[in-house]
């Protein structure tokens, strides 16, 4: 070099002021490239001896050697670089820098376009914006570098704020060249190279198809026109009149563009497809970025997998490069991924107006839980309810019917939902009300029940027993449930059901017992005036006890017979006989009969005014009831049976009868059936035998009789003889005749004769006949004191009974005379005749005469 110029001399030390002036601003506003940290820096990383956490930049840069640290700036737009012939102050806020080797750490830049270069003949601030600085290698450790080009190492071996380049050194060489900024269409060279008069700058830049080249005559230039992506060799030359120096050339890739149209799309709870459009220019591939991953795309669209459901992830996509380092500015897109799907939604604790829905916690993340329901007519659909909670408790809702629940997990951006689970659940129908059962038989029952509240489908209807159960459905709200056993108790449920047929309401119950059957064969036997026994067969199926009820009279047995006492004679009852559940109310339908007590046993009967003919039958009328009295009569030989006569009296007179007959009398007290009869009493008589005629006393004696008679009319057994004087005599035959003897003379005696019937006891009219029995003959008659005109009779006073004497005298004639004397004198007589005396004792009917006894003799002359 040649020799300072007080010029030179002064500029220098202008610009060391302004050098450390401008670095005691940066320490508070401003970041530079040689000694303040760099926060954030997208340039291409530099090879340094202080840890760098991260670079990002879309163009390789030149490596330099420098002992400062770089700090990054976080700017939108670049500013215009400047050349500078010396000590160069990098303003780090707009534009990126070109890295140096130094001590500080470098966290990452994050630029989104670069600036227009500028040229500048003075001092340059450089502004470090949207492009990143072209990497150096230094001595410090880099943790991580990513460019689209590898940059060039530059050797040094102390601290250095220039950057030096590969190529030898001349007088004329250039010196430091690095590419400060990259855009995807430009790129912004620097070096170090003091242009002597009438000298300039040559650069040319090669890629694979293009090229071209532009002559400038500061240190720095902007390439522009580039293609996105490709690969670009720069090499600058000093050209002084007709010569240029060796080339120094530098590599660099500029930055792939900004992908479009980046979309997520599939987007699930562990994954999402990302689709874009390839961007101008060229690229290799594309990195993928999201939250400590980077995954590497070689198409335009990639899937995304095992992701955490409902959470929210930011994906930076980014166009690399074939240096697999320089990446274009990122495409991002934020979302949430789908929260996971729901499990384990149950519905429980289902009344008629609720249910209480419970589900498990997703996997993942989720904001919030997005619940709404409808109806199975889509008619009730509720605004979605929120919750945080993994339970719900919903109320209002309508008895049996079908609501749809469904539960969404929502992302914090509440809009992003997972996959909706829908259950769908009938609320319980309502509890039917007034449950009767009516039409009670002993194998069937009516069940009735009233509609209740809200839906249903159908009701179910349940009976069950000790040993059996059944059940059945209707649509109704009544059913007729048959093929019951009788006298069984049954518990019937009836419970309203969805139409699901699943879902039950609350059951309404009642139970009844079944009629028992009707007894069987009831009979009454041994019937008596105040006494039944009734009989019968046990019912088919169930029962308890018998319930007997007749007239207000209700009698209980656990048999199947009863006898029933102090019952009204020949009166009527009904006897209802039912079968009785084990209720003690429940009643089966009745068996009866109907029946009279036997009438009371007459009494006081008795037969009178019995004649020959005829009786006359009295009686007491029988204690309690009757409707007539049925009287016959036979005769000993029962040949004649008399149609029965019936009368409402208590007195009969029996004619017609035969005379001398034994006749039973039957009397009994029949009932209003008429044909139910009291005890018969019966009594025995005979009629009187018939009244013998022609009763006639012949062969009259002193001392006996001879009675005959004629047969009577009708039966007799015997005949009573009876006979008087001073005392009765009795006797009896058989035959219409009979030969008293015995008798006294001159007696008059009663003859009576009775036919007598065969009970020896009733007698017919008697028939007497009085006469006297001849008086006795008179003995010793004699003649005394005869004389002319008279004579003097005495006699002996005869034997027996005589009334008075009949005195007969005959001469030519008869004359007769009586006497109560045993002498008798007789005048008026003629003298000497023979008169014939006789004389008989004579009875006191004055006719019985007893034998004469007579004697002659003459009178006395």
């Amino acid at each position: 070099m040649g020799r300072l110029s007080i010029k030179t001399v002064c500029k220098g030390t202008a610009l060391l002021i302004f050098v450390i002036l401008q670095g005691l601003n940066a320490e508070t506003a401003a970041t530079t490239s040689t000694s303040t940290l760099s926060t954030e820096s997208q340039t291409t990383p530099a090879t340094t001896s202080s840890p760098s956490t991260e670079s990002q930049t879309s163009a390789p840069s030149t490596p330099a050697t420098t002992s400062s640290s770089s700090t990054e700036s976080q700017t939108s737009a670049p500013t215009t670089p400047a050349t500078i012939s010396s000590l160069s102050t990098e303003s780090q806020t707009s534009a990126p820098s070109t890295p140096a080797t130094t001590s500080s750490s470098s966290t990452e830049s994050q630029t989104s376009a670069p600036t227009t270069p500028a040229t500048i003949s003075s001092l340059s601030t450089e502004s470090q914006t949207s492009a990143p600085s072209t990497p150096a290698t230094t001595s410090s450790p880099s943790t991580k570098s990513e460019t689209s080009a590898p940059s060039t190492p530059a050797t040094t071996s102390s601290p250095s704020t220039k950057s030096e380049t590969s190529a030898p050194s001349t007088t004329n060489a250039i010196e430091n060249l690095t590419v400060t900024e990259i855009s995807t269409s430009f790129v912004l060279l620097k070096w170090d190279k003091q242009l002597e008069m009438g000298s300039s700058f040559k650069v040319n830049w090669t890629a694979d198809e293009t090229h071209g080249n532009v002559t400038v005559t500061v240190p720095n230039v902007t390439v522009t026109g580039l293609i996105a992506g490709v690969n670009y060799t720069f090499c600058i030359t000093v050209v002084v009149a007709d010569t240029s120096t060796e080339p120094v050339c530098i590599s660099a890739w500029t930055k792939p563009d900004v992908i479009m149209n980046l979309t997520a799309d599939d987007i699930t709870t562990s994954s999402v497809l990302l689709n874009w459009i390839k961007p101008n220019g060229q690229s290799s591939h594309y990195r993928v970025e999201y939250e400590d991953k980077n995954v590497i795309a070689e198409n335009t669209s990639i899937k995304i997998n095992d992701l955490i459901p409902g959470a929210q992830y930011t994906f930076r996509v980014f166009a690399v490069a074939a240096d697999n380092e320089t990446k274009g500015r990122a495409n991002q897109i934020s979302l949430y991924t789908k929260p996971d799907v729901i499990k384990n939604f149950t519905v429980s604790k289902i009344t008629t107006s609720s249910v209480f829905l419970t589900w498990a916690e997703p996997f993942g993340n989720r904001s919030f839980f997005k619940l709404n329901w409808t109806d199975e007519n889509l008619d009730l659909n509720r605004k979605a309810v929120e919750t945080n909670n993994t339970s719900y408790h919903i109320t209002g809702l309508n008895a049996g019917v079908n609501y749809t629940f469904c539960i969404t997990a929502a992302a914090a951006d509440q809009s992003t939902e997972g996959e909706t689970l829908c259950i769908s659940n009938y609320t319980r129908p309502n509890v039917a009300s007034n449950l009767t059962v009516s039409e009670i038989t002993p194998s069937s029952v009516f069940l009735t029940w009233e509609e209740p509240l809200g839906n249903r489908s159908f009701f179910k209807i349940q009976w069950t027993s000790d040993k059996t159960n059944g059940s059945s459905t209707t649509n109704n709200t009544s059913y007729n449930i048959t093929g019951l056993t009788a006298g069984v108790n049954y518990t019937f449920i009836i419970t309203a059901v969805a139409a699901d047929r699943s879902t039950e309401g609350g059951s309404v119950v009642t139970s009844k017992y079944t009629k028992p059957d009707v007894i069987m064969n009831l009979t009454a036997d041994d019937i008596t005036t105040s006494s039944v026994l009734l009989n019968w067969i046990k019912p088919n199926g169930q029962s308890s006890h018998y319930r007997v009820e007749y007239e207000d009279t209700i009698v209980i047995t656990e048999k199947t017979s009863i006898k029933i006492n102090d019952l009204i004679p020949g009166a009527q009852y009904t006897f209802r006989v039912f079968a009785v559940a084990a209720d003690n109310e429940t009643k089966g339908r009745a068996n009866q009969i109907s029946l009279y007590t036997k009438p009371d046993v007459i009494m006081n009967f008795t037969v009178s005014t019995i004649t020959t003919s005829s009786v006359f039958l009295t009686w007491a009328e029988p204690f309690g009831n009757r409707s007539f009295f049925k009287l016959n009569w036979t005769d000993e030989n029962l040949d004649l049976n008399r149609k029965a006569v019936e009368t409402n009296n208590t007195s009969y007179h029996i004619t017609g009868l035969n005379a001398g007959v034994n006749y039973t009398f039957c009397i009994t007290a029949v009932a209003a059936d008429q044909s139910t009869e009291g005890e018969t009493l019966c009594i025995s008589n005979y009629t009187k035998p018939g009244v013998i005629r022609n009763l006639t006393v012949n062969n009259i004696t002193t001392s006996s009789v001879f009675l005959t008679w004629n047969e009577p009319g009708g039966n007799r057994d015997f005949f009573k003889i009876q006979w008087t004087d001073e005392k009765t005599n009795r006797n009896s035959t058989t035959n219409t005749s009979y030969h008293i003897t015995g008798l006294n003379a001159g007696v008059n005696y009663t003859f009576c004769i009775t036919a007598v019937a065969a009970d020896q006891a009733t007698e017919g009219e008697t028939v007497c006949i009085s006469n006297y029995t001849k008086p006795d003959v008179i003995r010793n008659l004699s003649v005394n004191n005869i004389t002319t005109s008279s004579v003097f009779l005495t006699w002996n006073e005869p034997g027996g009974n005589r009334d008075f004497f009949k005195i007969q005298w005959t001469d030519e004639k008869t004359n007769r005379n009586s006497t109560t004397n045993t002498s008798y004198h007789i005048t008026g007589l003629n003298a000497g005749v023979n008169y014939t005396f006789c004389i008989t004792a004579v009875a006191a009917d004055q006719a019985t005469e007893g034998e004469t006894v007579c004697i002659s003799n003459y009178t006395s002359m």
